[in-house]
């Protein structure tokens, strides 16, 4: 099935309700679950046989990514098995390809960080809600079940003209999720992406 029917046939299921994504932390959460090459952005499954998460499809829009700007995206994810109830962490590693390699640091919570799942979710309720099947149960555990979220809003923060250079260019890294009580990864993203100066 080609992905645009994936995505419509999972809009029916689920009619999720989409809410503003008002900080660059979330699109990290959020933005980087999408599992289908769209454009020069490309995000692939490099999970093991033990992934909990599975990729269904996913897109991004403006592809590339285009700074100072927003972002609209849309995502589909299946787990396979509960996720953790705490000690849940996302990492992320990225690395800048051009003029020359080099990694990212992290930098006030943007660039190669570690973040708490359920600390993200219980602060940003009404990003993450939305997306889940049953958004009563928005939370940890993240449990067995279809998440799907239409059209989410990202606007990215203008930091000034001196980083519209220092940004542009292309990317690449991983994301992982794993519980950190026993070492356990969950599900693996590796990403390519480029960033462009904004044409507005």
């Amino acid at each position: 099935m080609p992905d645009d029917d994936k995505l419509t046939s999972l809009e029916k299921e689920h009619s999720a309700r989409v809410a503003p994504m008002e900080s660059v932390l979330c699109f990290l959460c959020v933005g980087l679950l999408i599992g289908i090459a769209h454009g020069t952005a490309t995000f692939s499954d490099c999970g093991g046989a033990e992934k909990s998460m599975t990729i269904i499809a996913g897109s991004v829009k403006p592809d590339p990514i285009q700074y100072p700007g927003n972002l609209s995206m849309t995502v589909a994810f299946n787990v396979t098995k509960d996720l953790p109830a705490s000690n849940f962490q996302m990492a992320l590693n990225l690395t800048k390809l051009n003029p020359r390699v080099m990694h990212v640091p992290c930098m006030e919570d943007i660039g190669s960080c570690t973040y708490d799942v359920c600390t993200m979710i219980q602060n940003h309720r009404s990003e993450f809600c939305p997306m889940f099947p049953n958004p009563d149960e928005c939370g940890c555990p993240i449990k067995v079940g279809s998440y799907f979220m239409k059209d989410g809003f990202v606007a990215i923060p203008d930091f000034g003209q001196l980083f519209v250079k220092i940004l542009q260019g292309n990317y690449e890294g991983t994301i992982t999720f794993t519980d950190t009580s026993s070492n356990t990864q969950h599900g693996c993203i590796a990403i390519k992406f480029e960033i462009t100066p904004s044409t507005m």
